[in-house]
């Protein structure tokens, strides 16, 4: 996972969490379509965003999430946040936390660190210091998740609303520090990121609880679907079976785009076919990454009937039926 694929990846959560709103379900990626694993194990660990605080939590809206579009799959969300901890708080409990767990961690703590390195004196050596070990612990975290085999999300952790502190602008001015360098680990690492603090903004009226720190139920909706989407993002990249999807719109008129998911990079042969065999045109011919894939395909030259497509790849073969209607 190179940079600038992981500001792509970025960009695109961003804006459909921007477009899907509130919605009351969630869009369903080909994630689900083509997972084949009979559960899904998420650990959440962090501080008080994670562990709840007043009554919220994002855990149950994830859980909903995941219900919806993984029909028939069992999902299991545990919670290991604990209010006030910083990284170095966390790492000594954080192996225990995830022993005996598959699937995905997502680890969002670093705030308490910001917020203790403001409210200290400190001359700027310190400062460097503090910072240092807080993402060198975010760090260890990584090694000790990647050693058990999770696949490891990184949330960026939310501004505090400076309107209730004056030291909440230091507090952020740390924060921003802290951000960078997990977004530095996520590709140092080839992990995930959830990038709550860009997609929450500075928009503390709609997010936050009055206390201007934690989510409020629209701010942990919120991240349960920025969270959502980084872990489908995940299962596109590493755990999906080589599958063909069948073509929307079907019946189709002049254009239809075709889908399909790649265990690892391999080159796609996809061509058209009539329904009597005969040879109608080429798809696609090149060379793709692991994960979920989509071709726009041209169909105005083509006559109404049934047609089948055809994907080869490392000597497998699939096939769909599409209709064709002028």
């Amino acid at each position: 996972m190179n940079y600038r694929r992981v500001i792509l990846m970025n960009i695109f959560l961003l804006c459909m969490v921007a477009l899907r709103g509130f919605a009351q379900t969630p869009s369903c990626s080909a994630a689900s379509k083509f997972y084949i694993k009979d559960t899904i194990n998420i650990t959440t660990f962090g501080a008080s965003t994670v562990a709840g605080v007043n009554g919220f939590s994002f855990q149950p809206y994830l859980q909903q999430n995941f219900q919806y579009c993984y029909v028939g799959k069992t999902i299991s969300i545990t919670n290991n946040g604990i209010p006030g901890q910083t990284t170095s708080q966390g790492l000594p409990r954080f192996e225990a936390a995830i022993q005996g767990r598959t699937g995905f961690v997502f680890i969002l703590m670093g705030v308490n660190d910001a917020i203790n390195l403001a409210k200290t004196p400190a001359t700027a050596a310190q400062v460097s210091a503090a910072l240092k070990t807080t993402v060198e612990n975010m760090q260890k975290m990584v090694d000790i998740a990647l050693q058990h085999n999770l696949i490891t999300v990184i949330g960026t952790i939310q501004n505090l609303d400076p309107s209730k502190s004056p030291t909440y602008t230091t507090v952020n001015k740390y924060i921003a520090t802290i951000n960078a360098a997990f977004k530095k680990l996520v590709i140092q690492n080839h992990i995930y990121l959830a990038d709550i603090n860009a997609a929450f903004g500075n928009n503390f009226s709609r997010y936050y609880q009055p206390d201007g720190i934690h989510p409020n139920a629209a701010g942990d909706k919120f991240i349960a679907y920025i969270l959502f989407d980084s872990i489908n993002y995940a299962i596109e990249s590493k755990l999906l079976v080589i599958g063909l999807d069948q073509n929307f719109p079907n019946p189709a008129n002049n254009k239809t785009t075709i889908g399909f998911s790649l265990t690892q990079a391999g080159t796609v042969d996809m061509e058209l076919y009539t329904i009597t065999g005969a040879h109608s045109k080429i798809i696609t011919q090149n060379t793709y990454n692991s994960g979920y894939h989509q071709v726009d395909v041209d169909l105005t030259n083509l006559s109404p009937g049934i047609y089948i497509y055809v994907m080869q790849i490392a000597g497998r073969q699939l096939s769909k039926k599409m209709i064709v209607v002028k």
